[in-house]
């Protein structure tokens, strides 16, 4: 299957055209046509609107299409997505500090025992492997 786009970095992805990403990562590749219908059954959005939402995702190179079926796959992977948002988020509210992300996250969470336990292994496999 050739595909008519290539993929590209996963930032200043809309909420919209997530909405379109999060029904390709489920599905896999689906037709124009079923995708339209998913998001209308999902999120009630008109033909129109998924078509142009699609259209924009492939002119973004998140999605790609084959002819002459229009059958539509995602280029840009969930973890792409947000690696790229989180990237974004830290940049934008705390200067890029990873560190203060996390305490900040860390301190406003009112985690339970077992969660907090969750992100110490976490973090002990982090440690770990690097």
């Amino acid at each position: 299957m050739k595909l008519k786009t290539e993929a590209k970095k996963a930032d200043n992805i809309t909420k919209a055209e997530y909405e379109v990403m999060k029904v390709l990562w489920e599905r896999g590749e689906v037709s124009a046509g079923q995708l339209y219908r998913i998001l209308q059954d999902k999120i009630g959005w008109k033909k129109s609107t998924s078509y142009t939402v699609l259209g924009k995702c492939i002119e973004k190179g998140f999605v790609g299409r084959t002819d002459p079926n229009y059958i539509c796959c995602a280029l840009i992977s969930y973890d792409d997505v947000c690696a790229s948002k989180i990237a974004e988020f830290t940049d934008l509210y705390f200067g890029g500090s990873k560190k203060q992300l996390l305490y900040t996250f860390l301190r406003n969470s009112n985690l339970t025992s077992e969660e907090i336990q969750t992100v110490k292994d976490i973090l002990g496999r982090y440690i770990d492997e690097n």
